[in-house]
């Protein structure tokens, strides 16, 4: 399986761009080449079951701070995972990257933006990854709910980004968080760099920050255009 690459996406914060909605929105990936060996977070839900916590799965930001301190230790320990992200600060984003689009049957909000974060967060995972010769396929797993026609944006966006930048045979899925552990893991992850960013709570990022690759504040000269900031 070592010949595998495998992303799991997650995001955080939501796509409202008005006063109303979050500051920032955040695109995550953990990328591994062994997503097996996360049965630890199985011993740590049967024990908090055992404890009377009512726990389905893992979802940091409605668990318990019980919960995460034990979910976050685990993470923190494991050796097999990289994490990137892209950082959006709406309030500099340009207008005509988020708002409806005119001139089509069915108005899609935010299109524009999110197929340059999500091109942008795999360009430099693949980036990364060419370096190792011995990878034979991808597999790419998106863990939120999307509109059909979201989706078929998102399986676009990852196919161009595969073609132009790293040439693999390929997979794209859509599954829900609760039915993969690194799934769950990579929403801790997304939501520990969206605290980080969204209210300034430090806690659960420095947890995570030795596997972080790549956090990139895409509009960071403030003048909505995209600019790409490297983390080594």
């Amino acid at each position: 399986m070592d010949s595998t690459l495998f992303i799991f996406v997650d995001e955080s914060g939501n796509f409202d761009f008005s006063p109303k909605g979050t500051k920032y929105f955040v695109l995550s990936a953990v990328s591994t080449l062994n997503p097996l060996d996360k049965e630890k977070l199985d011993e740590i839900k049967y024990e908090f079951l055992r404890k009377g916590l009512d726990i389905e799965y893992f979802h940091a930001s409605e668990d318990k701070q019980i919960v995460r301190d034990e979910v976050f230790k685990f993470i923190k320990e494991l050796q097999n995972i990289e994490i990137d992200s892209v950082i959006v600060q709406k309030n500099k984003a340009n207008p005509s990257l988020y708002l409806e689009q005119k001139g089509r049957k069915i108005k899609h909000k935010g299109d524009r933006i999110y197929e340059i974060v999500l091109r942008t967060l795999l360009k430099y995972i693949f980036k990364r990854y060419k370096l190792k010769k011995d990878i034979e396929e991808v597999i790419v797993i998106l863990s939120s709910i999307f509109t059909k026609n979201k989706r078929e944006l998102i399986s676009s966006v990852v196919k161009k980004s595969l073609k132009r930048d790293f040439p693999k045979p390929f997979h794209i899925y859509f599954h829900d968080a609760k039915s993969d552990k690194n799934s769950q893991i990579a929403d801790y992850c997304c939501w520990a760099i969206y605290v980080k960013w969204e209210r300034q709570e430090l806690r659960p990022y420095n947890l995570i920050k030795d596997k972080i690759k790549s956090e990139f504040d895409i509009f960071k000269r403030g003048n909505g255009t995209v600019y790409y900031e490297y983390k080594k």
